[in-house]
């Protein structure tokens, strides 16, 4: 009925554009004399007030383009407040490059009250045993933690955590990794899929796993979560083995579209779906490479190595290690004693590939740098690999 009578009156009212009203004198001034053009090039007065500005510089530590933009974010109208939070974060061991940080990220907490707002909270978290270079750290690289509520946010979070987590230590762990998690409402945004996993029989040891090493999957939304662990559940990992928070932590960790383009790298090298699912039950970390790094690493092993699928099927783990700085230098410190007829001992070259640094560079490296001073150029990657069986070049 009402657009029935909007549409009749339509026709019988003439509804006139509103007049628009110019405010701007310069611009009437111009249409009547246009001698006065010049004047509207004059700019506005943008620059922030040099008290707030001045303050960044001198006192908080900021270079002057982000003082200046970040005087955009807050106005100082004096400097009693500001000083009392600078010199709380001083007490606390705060240096000043780490609070020229914490002010460039979060300039509002200059404005905060230091003794109701920001002590309380810096008191808590070193009541959990933050303390010195830690407690510095931890709030310069996210001081965002400062500006939750300390009742309705931070302790909430923390005792959730506890509650799988156990022990302060375990969960200053977390904090360490992950700054941002007491952030957030963890009953509300954790609490569902922790729910699943307990009804997918997943061990609390699991859980609390993924709380210590990898929170941010549990802050998956929860139908794609039971997705996740549907599809784990149907690849065969069973919900108490280890590997199944490390596939469940994969998966979360890469889209769709991204597991796509990683299983047609791996099919570009004459793979199977069976293949790569037996990779990846072995090595769940496989998917979580790039694909740039997939390509270079199998063709390097199957190309330059020679090595058959199958090998690489037997130790995916030499995936994940870096071609520059591991492998392709400890090829070369082998096959350069090869070439001079030194015997290794028997052991296979993928074992040599996995060893302790320590241990690669006490047996194979020093052991032999007196008589053979490539070894080390070699270690160092100064030496090129070609292949085993093919002399290296030295690279200018």
């Amino acid at each position: 009925m009402l657009r029935v009578l909007y549409r009749d009156l339509r026709h019988h009212v003439t509804i006139r554009e509103p007049t628009p009203i110019h405010f701007n004198l310069f611009g009437v001034l111009q249409n009547q004399n246009p001698n006065l053009k010049f004047i509207s090039n004059i700019p506005e007065p943008t620059n922030p007030p040099s008290l707030t500005v001045d303050y960044l510089i001198n006192t908080c530590g900021l270079p002057q383009k982000t003082a200046l933009s970040t005087a955009e974010k807050i106005r100082l109208c004096s400097t009693e407040k500001p000083n009392s939070v600078i010199s709380l974060f001083k007490n606390h061991g705060l240096t000043k490059t780490q609070i020229a940080e914490l002010i460039s990220k979060r300039p509002t907490v200059l404005l905060s009250d230091p003794d109701k707002i920001l002590k309380p909270k810096i008191e808590f978290l070193y009541d959990l045993g933050v303390s010195g270079p830690n407690l510095a750290k931890l709030i310069a690289s996210d001081p965002t933690l400062l500006t939750r509520s300390l009742e309705k946010q931070i302790i909430p979070s923390f005792n959730f955590l506890k509650t799988y987590i156990g022990t302060n230590s375990e969960i200053l762990t977390t904090l360490k990794r992950s700054t941002w998690v007491l952030q957030y409402n963890l009953e509300k945004v954790m609490g569902p899929n922790i729910a699943l996993l307990r009804d997918y029989n997943v061990t609390d040891c699991i859980i609390s796993k993924l709380l210590i090493k990898q929170p941010r999957t549990l802050m998956q939304n929860t139908d794609r979560f039971k997705k996740i662990v549907e599809k784990v559940k149907s690849m065969g990992f069973k919900s108490s083995s280890p590997m199944f928070f490390h596939a469940v932590r994969t998966m979360a960790g890469v889209s769709n579209l991204g597991w796509e383009k990683k299983v047609a790298v791996y099919k570009e090298f004459g793979w199977s779906e069976n293949d790569i699912l037996s990779v990846f039950k072995k090595q769940p970390f496989c998917m979580l490479i790039s694909e740039k790094k997939i390509r270079k690493g199998l063709e390097f092993y199957m190309e330059k190595l020679k090595w058959k699928s199958a090998e690489i099927f037997l130790r995916p783990s030499l995936l994940l290690l870096s071609l520059e700085k591991r492998i392709i230098p400890r090829c070369a410190v082998l096959e350069i004693l090869k070439s001079k007829e030194i015997r290794i001992y028997k052991m296979k070259v993928s074992t040599i590939l996995k060893m302790a640094e320590r241990d690669f560079l006490e047996r194979f490296v020093t052991a032999y740098e007196e008589r053979i001073p490539e070894v080390m150029k070699a270690y160092k990657g100064g030496i090129e690999f070609a292949g085993f069986g093919e002399l290296s070049r030295s690279r200018t």
